[in-house]
């Protein structure tokens, strides 16, 4: 199994309190502001942590993409980029 997918079941096994820490230290970790791509909009409507929330509900400008580099990526194993216009790495692979 890689580690996006024993990570998720990970924290899917943690009650719910457990589960928002690990949310909350991903969201201090995250680099969605910092990113070329990130607009107005998406400041506007505080949004951050696509890769687990999902895309965007602001149109997406593509220009560049931190995801690789954000430090959220190994922590969650994370493989794909663009999350913001394309959905969360869950949705992204096809997983429930």
């Amino acid at each position: 199994m890689d580690t996006f997918k024993e990570t998720m079941e990970k924290i899917q096994q943690m009650p719910a309190e457990e589960q928002g820490k690990v949310i909350s230290m991903a969201k201090t970790r995250c680099t969605c502001p910092a990113c070329p791509t990130y607009g107005d909009c998406m400041k506007g409507k505080q949004e951050i942590l696509y890769c687990i929330t999902g895309k965007s509900a602001c149109t997406v400008t593509k220009k560049a993409c931190l995801c690789p580099t954000c430090p959220v990526t190994p922590m969650m194993g994370l493989s794909h980029g663009y999350y913001c216009a394309r959905g969360s790495e869950k949705e992204i692979r096809g997983l429930p």
